[in-house]
Parts: structure tokens; C-alpha cells; sequence
């Protein structure tokens, strides 16, 4: 019964004293990311009045806030779709939002396929 009891204590100590050592790891490791992403931006005033994707766009605003990138007129960039990116009509036609002069609207398909745009087939 000794050597059960001596087992399952040094097993426990085993299991728990890691946890301490770890959580120090991953403080220090979540530290090392942030000065590095910090390290990747440009200062903010190389950004003046520029217009920038997204994930450029959150880590200005995560780094240097909202204030200040409003400051310098720093904008994200908006993607516009011209389309709904898919075909209508058994592949004869194009969901877009207005139909090209060499192309006519199939009333049949617009609404149950392409929802809010028109169903543009070439005449």
C-alpha cells in the first residue's frame, strides 16, 4: 500500500508542477507577438491620408487607436461587388446589378436566382 500511495503522490507532483512553468511560457510568448506585430507597422504618419486593407487597418487602430488614425485620415478599404459572383439561366446569363448594352434581362430567372440583381443574358 506504500508504494500505491508513494506512486500517486509523485504522479500529482508530476501533473501540477508544470502548470506553473507553462503559464510563465505563454505570458512571455503572448509579450514576444505583441512587440513584434508592433515592430511591423510603419510609424503612423507614413499612412497619412491612405487608404489600406483591412488587417493593416485593425492593427493601426490596435496599436496607435482609433483617435489617431482618424487624425490622419487613414481609411479601410472598401470592397464594392458589381455582382453577386454567380451564373443564372443554366449558365447562360449573369447575376449583376445592371445589365451591359449587348445584354438583356431575363425577368424568368432574376428573382428566384439572383435575388436583388438581374439576371443578364447576351442577346
Amino acid at each position: 500500500m506504500e508504494r500505491k500511495s508513494f506512486l500517486s503522490v509523485f504522479f500529482i507532483v508530476l501533473l501540477v508542477s508544470p502548470a506553473s512553468i507553462l503559464a510563465k511560457t505563454i505570458k512571455e510568448e503572448g509579450e514576444t507577438r505583441n512587440k513584434r506585430q508592433a515592430q511591423i507597422l510603419l510609424p503612423i504618419a507614413s499612412y497619412a491620408g491612405l487608404t489600406v486593407t483591412a488587417p493593416v487597418f485593425v492593427a493601426l487602430v490596435a496599436a496607435y487607436g482609433i483617435y489617431a488614425v482618424t487624425r490622419y485620415a487613414i481609411r479601410k478599404r472598401r470592397i464594392v461587388m458589381y455582382s453577386d459572383s454567380h451564373s443564372c439561366a443554366n449558365n447562360r446569363g449573369w447575376c449583376r446589378e445592371s445589365c451591359f448594352s449587348h445584354e438583356y434581362t431575363d425577368w424568368a430567372n432574376t428573382f428566384g436566382v439572383c435575388g436583388s440583381y438581374f439576371c443578364c443574358r447576351p442577346y
